[in-house]
């Protein structure tokens, strides 16, 4: 729906992706997890999959660690490569007057169907599609409400 690295309202999905830099008596390491769009995806997988192969090797448990790294962004990489493409005119979702006006009066059915144990992107996709909203601006929608409540 929104993917939590670029921010653009997009089909997304959960990776996990790790990277290694093996000095020889130490090792640097990063990872991405989240939902993430394709292009994100794309671009993670290739960056950090990419510095695995070259420079995860060099110190002693870096060597064994690399190629499970690898072996790991391979199959969160191959898990994603039919995800349908991002569109070329994603973009940040963004909670605007006349989608405000929409969904003030959704409010309480948004709060039970979250209550009833729905998921976000499930009750998102469902207001979306039933009052003329995208489903990122639904939940921007929800996350407002969320914030709200907490500051009470």
């Amino acid at each position: 729906m929104i993917c939590q690295s670029c921010g653009i309202e997009a089909p997304t999905k959960y990776v996990a992706f790790y990277q290694n830099i093996g000095v020889v008596l130490m090792r640097f390491h990063k990872s991405i997890e989240g939902k993430l769009c394709k292009n994100c995806i794309h671009r993670y997988f290739w960056q950090f999959t990419t510095t695995n192969v070259f420079l995860g090797w060099w110190g002693t448990i870096s060597f064994i660690i690399t190629p499970f790294l690898i072996l790991n962004n391979l199959v969160r990489y191959s898990g994603c490569v039919f995800m349908p493409a991002v569109p070329t005119d994603a973009a940040p979702p963004e909670l605007t007057p006349e989608a405000l006006t929409r969904l003030k009066p959704e409010t309480g059915k948004i709060v039970d169907l979250l209550n009833s144990g729905r998921n976000i992107e499930e009750v998102a996709t469902e207001v979306a599609d039933r009052i003329g909203v995208t489903p990122g601006q639904v939940n921007l929608y929800i996350m407002a409400l969320i914030h709200a409540q907490g500051q009470q």
